[in-house]
């Protein structure tokens, strides 16, 4: 009676302590919402007053460059001015910078000089009252050039010998600035305003296609302690009003820009600032539920658990022990996945990982069900698929997983729930093991008829079976190592010599050998260092990998690579080439590829012969396709030094100076070399040495060793030639014995296809 008694009493208080719990837990409940409610307010206004000063530094910041940009063109205009030239040479090389799309400048007679010709502006401006104001940004004001139409303007003086000779304006199209500063607040997921403090008109307004007034908030229904009045007089601060569009609360926040009389309002909907409260509450809703119901099963489960995790703890040892004499016994993989089979009743148990490693046992009553082929690839890539996915939410070595075919897989895989229904896969039982390198081994079950004690199982000994497949696979590591290219992962030519007298042998239909061969690999290693080659041919022989998936896949060589490919068509080998050369282009990669495909008096090694041949002639016309190209370009920090004339390319650099070390213009024929607009670089009497002696003495006075001989190839200048006759652009990174890293580039001036003399060298900050 004592033992009855003492069960009884245990249930009892297994009752009450799960009814405690669940008070417990509503009081909890309703805390935490209230809290959440409270904290997502509080959040709201502080993200808004981040976002905002966010918006108003970049915009700051991109109103006061383009002002300092203008300033630069207003003393460029003023030394034109001085020198008695007009000031198309300015207009010409003008293109349009941060958000100035356009330039025109306002004479003390009221004409208004553009790219397109000059105006009379009496009337409609005063060149004196436009000289009291300075430097200055508008707001929305009318263009001087068009009708009906609004700009921003912003006005630098254009000052020679102390006199103000001119204004230079830079034209801001309303819709470039709102498109720009629209999307930042579409990221930000709010609205955004700006106006002009000095009239209220706006200059972006995210909700309204029309331009309008500020003054549209003032008849707006404000929360106690907050009003219009306020919002207006106050450089920066918080309000909240109600909304006559959607009738919800808007929290806002505003700040008036810096040396700038605009200011920014950016505002979030009540909606938006309570969205992801609305969903914690429903999770912990339904979390709460849960949890009720998990406590009401508590017991029910408790007893039955205990007896089924017996059962699979011996199971457990017994499947132990056969991994640790794996080594031994090379069929006790196949005796643990039976020991498996029998504890679950399934159908299959299986162990495959990330690393290619694969395993399957059935019993014979099941041995028609079990996946083969492409079938059970796609099988083993969607449980891999998951089992990542999973390991991203959960961070633990072990864990489990179960999927079956239901509704919810439907919505959210419907591929993989119609290939479970076709094979009658009700359900898939497995243990995901994630290893210190984030390999993925799998050990499950199909079709068990106890799930959950299987599950146990599995989480028991995955471990132990994923380390125990790992000695496994590394007693063959010698093997992989001799037969695999230890770059790119892809076969070697040990590989390829053995596979050769296979496919004599097996002799298939469709056949078919694609030779590779990587352009300008050299050259890479030359510009950019060997790690920058190694990098390419990684990225290639990966997108071959992807390319040609499910056939064999040599490296050649240096820079070759070859593949044999089997029962697939002509076609379908002809797109896959022209897939590899699309994945390519976005990194700028080239190869040249041939293809031969299989006759039948044709045997492999001709085959192979016979794409080298057709890979060549690709290589030679990719070169003789290169060398047609007569446009020359190059793009250095950012900016396009085009082939005009040598004023306009020393204009843009004297801009741009600070990016610069040094900047001369060499003729490779006479080996003289003039600066140009830069202070002295490589020291010396720059004027009387010849350019080679010159380079030389930096090279040894101020480069460090390790770069000598690679500078020293610049000094070439038959190879340079030819180089820059391809369309090349010569350059070197190198360090100097002061530790600055420094870039040298060398362009080609002028339009001459068949010789080069004049070249623009450029030493540039890394």
């Amino acid at each position: 009676m004592a033992v009855k008694y003492g069960r009884k009493q245990h249930r009892q208080n297994n009752i009450l302590y799960t009814v405690l719990t669940a008070i417990l837990l509503c009081v909890v409940f309703i805390t935490m919402v209230s809290y959440f409610y409270h904290a997502a307010e509080d959040e709201a206004y502080e993200t808004l007053h981040i976002q905002t000063k966010q918006i108003k530094d970049d915009m700051e910041l991109q109103l006061t460059s383009d002002r300092e940009n203008l300033a630069t063109m207003a003393n460029f205009a003023a030394k034109l001015y001085s020198d008695g030239e007009s000031f198309d040479l300015m207009f010409d090389s003008f293109e349009p910078i941060g958000l100035i799309e356009n330039i025109g400048i306002l004479m003390p007679d009221n004409t208004f000089i553009t790219k397109a010709g000059i105006l009379d502006l009496n009337g409609k401006i005063s060149f004196e009252e436009e000289k009291l104001k300075g430097e200055y940004i508008s707001g929305r004001v009318k263009d001087l050039t068009r009708d009906n139409y609004e700009i921003i303007r912003s006005a630098v003086p254009i000052k020679a010998n102390g006199d103000t000779v001119g204004i230079l304006y830079g034209v801001i199209k309303l819709d470039v600035l709102e498109n720009k500063y629209n999307n930042m607040a579409r990221e930000l997921d709010a609205q955004l305003f700006v106006h002009d403090t000095e009239t209220g008109n706006l200059v972006i307004d995210t909700i309204q296609e029309e331009f309008g007034n500020i003054s549209i908030f003032k008849d707006r229904e404000y929360t106690d302690g907050y009003s219009y009045e306020q919002m207006q007089e106050s450089d920066k601060g918080y309000t909240s009003f109600k909304s006559i569009l959607t009738g919800e609360q808007l929290y806002v926040h505003y700040s008036t820009l810096e040396e700038i009389d605009w200011k920014i309002t950016l505002a979030r909907y009540e909606s938006q600032v309570f969205a992801k409260t609305h969903i914690i509450s429903r999770l912990l809703l339904a979390s709460f539920i849960v949890m009720l119901l998990i406590m009401a099963l508590y017991i029910l489960v408790l007893m039955g658990s205990e007896k089924q995790r017996s059962f699979a703890t011996a199971c457990a040892s017994k499947i132990r022990k056969l991994l640790l004499e794996i080594n031994q016994q090379q069929n006790n993989i196949s005796e643990a996945l039976k020991e498996i089979v029998t504890f679950a009743k399934s159908r299959s148990a299986v162990f495959f990982d990330t690393d290619g490693e694969n395993y399957n046992f059935a019993m014979p009553a099941h041995i028609d069900e079990m996946l083969l082929g492409d079938d059970r690839k796609y099988f083993i890539s969607e449980i891999l698929r998951y089992a990542a996915q999973l390991h991203k939410v959960n961070n633990a070595t072990v864990n489990l997983m179960c999927i079956t075919p239901n509704n919810h897989l439907v919505k959210t895989n419907p591929d993989f729930y119609d290939f479970l229904k076709k094979h009658k896969i009700t359900e898939v039982s497995f243990a995901t093991v994630i290893d210190k390198n984030n390999h993925i081994g799998i050990l499950g079950v199909v079709n068990p008829k106890n799930g959950r004690t299987t599950r146990l199982l599995l989480e028991d000994i995955a471990v132990c079976f994923s380390i125990a497949i790992y000695n496994k696979k590394h007693l063959n590591k010698t093997e992989i190592a001799a037969t695999t290219d230890s770059l790119t992962g892809v076969s070697n030519r040990v590989t390829y010599k053995k596979d050769l007298l296979i496919f004599d042998e097996e002799k298939p239909q469709e056949f078919s050998c694609i030779y590779i061969d990587v352009n300008e690999l050299h050259l890479r290693n030359n510009k950019y260092g060997h790690a920058a080659g190694d990098e390419m041919l990684l990225y290639i022989a990966n997108t071959l990998k992807e390319v040609f998936y499910g056939h064999k896949i040599y490296r050649m060589g240096g820079d070759e690579f070859l593949v044999f490919a089997k029962n697939s068509s002509q076609d379908d080998i002809k797109k896959g080439i022209d897939m590899l050369g699309k994945q390519l282009e976005p990194k700028d990669y080239h190869v040249a590829v041939g293809m031969s495909y299989r006759t039948q008096n044709m045997n492999t090694e001709e085959m192979v012969r016979e794409a080298e041949v057709r890979m060549y002639e690709a290589k030679a016309q990719y070169y003789q396709d290169k060398e047609k190209k007569n446009a020359l370009s190059a793009n250095d920090n950012g900016y396009i030094h085009t082939k005009t004339g040598i004023l306009e390319i020393d204009t843009m650099i004297s801009v741009l100076n600070e990016k610069y070390n040094g900047i001369y213009r060499v003729d490779l024929d006479t080996d003289r070399a003039h600066r140009i607009l830069m202070p002295a670089y490589l020291g010396y009497n720059e004027n009387e040495e010849h350019f080679s002696g010159l380079l030389t003495k930096y090279i040894d006075d101020s480069v460090a060793p390790e770069f000598h001989r690679a500078m020293m190839s610049f000094l070439n200048y038959e190879a340079l030639k030819r180089q820059l006759l391809e369309g090349k652009i010569p350059r070197i990174t190198y360090k100097k014995t002061n530790g600055d890293t420094v870039v040298l580039s060398v362009y080609k001036l002028g339009n001459e296809d068949i010789a080069v003399s004049n070249t623009l060298w450029v030493f540039a900050r890394d």
